[in-house]
């Protein structure tokens, strides 16, 4: 495994914490675009060749975890609350001190989500992405994202990937009928709803 590199990217222009290799994350979004794609097409043979060559790419090293699983537990507690921001603020802080720690990268995209900062939670969602490429929760939360900007091909192919990775499918599949009358879920975001279980024929 090649250590991280001494430039951690954390894209300032989107005022992200997601540290990320100089370079890589281009490559990433490019590959995760694909695999939306592949995913929208029912193409699972394509989609699980880039999970795998997403698998192989070098990955950050755990740095402090016991303080970052501390702040995660901040963060969550907030989320309870419907505190969305000092959800978000303590799942940076998590991030900053542990970047391999995909639980945190995820909740920060969730948070983020949550405060309708769209493109910053697309690309944390994709960092997490990054980190665990069948993390089922991660490619959910991403087709919510894409839902919320009406982009309805995206949003289909982040579900049905979600169900493709998932440990659980048939819990996944209750799971998305139920989202289908959640009322943070946008037209948009149930009409992809509907295409995954009708692409997955239930």
């Amino acid at each position: 495994m090649i250590g991280i590199p001494k430039i951690l990217a954390l894209t300032a222009a989107l005022g992200m914490a997601a540290p990320v290799w100089a370079g890589q994350y281009d490559v990433v979004f490019g590959d995760v675009q694909r695999m939306l794609g592949q995913a929208a097409r029912n193409d699972e043979a394509g989609l699980n060749a880039l999970r795998q060559r997403l698998e192989g790419e070098p990955k950050p090293a755990h740095r402090n975890a016991k303080e970052a699983r501390a702040l995660n537990q901040q963060g969550l507690d907030a989320l309870k609350r419907n505190d969305y921001q000092a959800a978000a603020t303590a799942f940076q802080k998590a991030q900053e001190a542990d970047p391999a720690d995909v639980e945190v990268a995820g909740n920060l995209g969730y948070a983020n989500l949550k405060l309708g900062q769209f493109k910053r939670a697309e690309h944390q969602l994709v960092y997490a992405i990054s980190l665990a490429p069948g993390r089922s929760s991660s490619w959910y939360n991403l087709g919510q994202v894409y839902g919320t900007m009406n982009e309805v091909e995206k949003a289909t192919g982040a579900f049905v990937a979600a169900y493709r990775f998932s440990q659980n499918p048939p819990k996944t599949l209750e799971f998305m009928r139920q989202a289908l009358t959640a009322p943070e879920n946008n037209e948009t975001t149930r009409a992809a709803l509907k295409r995954t279980l009708e692409l997955m024929g239930v």
